[in-house]
């Protein structure tokens, strides 16, 4: 017979589809997560909830984090996702999303105080689009709950495309353009981000004009 395991470091994935919607308040914690151990059950696979370290591919072996003994397989799947190489410095990197999810959190804190709240997000494509328009409906909603103006909120959109989601179909981009401009979102095109630093304790996000 066939055996199934999966092994995951996280037995809550969050789900990347609904993403924006949990980042603009639509959906709570629990609604964007999947329980794998549920999954797991209805799936009648073996959850164990664990590190891989080292794949040996010659003796078909996992080998886990925490001394736990190797486990044979058949066939392997690997889906890790994706995250960034090395982390940067004033940066909050989309992915891991887990990991997101919480900074995100750290960030609405800072709404209680009555400093301005700068939001610049990289990335002209469907990702980027979607998640700086649900960034800026849940902050001016915050804003709002708490009695304050949305003029201390800025939003900065930066692509290296000369256009926003380009390769999607005409329609598409015209309107999501244009839901970017009514939201009062700056559109930097054809801007590739360097580097992040700080300026007099600001932080700054140094771009590139392609062409120039």
């Amino acid at each position: 017979g066939v055996r199934l395991t999966l092994i995951t470091r996280d037995v809550e994935t969050p789900y990347s589809g609904m993403l924006p919607g949990h980042v603009a308040g639509v959906y709570s914690r629990r609604e964007a997560h999947i329980d794998l151990n549920k999954l797991a059950r209805v799936a009648r696979a073996r959850l164990i909830a664990g590190e891989v370290t080292h794949i040996d591919s010659d003796a078909q072996l996992l080998h886990l984090k925490d001394g736990r003994p190797p486990l044979p397989y058949d066939v392997c799947s690997i889906n890790v996702g994706i995250a960034p190489s090395k982390p940067a410095a004033y940066v909050t990197p989309v992915k891991p999303i887990a990991t997101f999810a919480q900074k995100w959190d750290a960030l609405l804190s800072r709404l209680d105080d009555d400093a301005s709240f700068r939001l610049v997000v990289v990335g002209g494509g469907a990702g980027g689009v979607e998640l700086i328009l649900a960034m800026v409906a849940r902050v001016s909603a915050e804003l709002r709950r708490r009695g304050r103006s949305l003029t201390c909120l800025s939003a900065t959109l930066v692509a290296r495309s000369s256009e926003l989601l380009q390769g999607h179909a005409v329609g598409v981009r015209r309107l999501l353009t244009e839901a970017v401009r009514r939201k009062g979102i700056r559109v930097l095109l054809s801007h590739e981000a360097l580097e992040t630093s700080t300026d007099n304790g600001e932080k700054v996000l140094t771009c590139r004009h392609e062409g120039r």
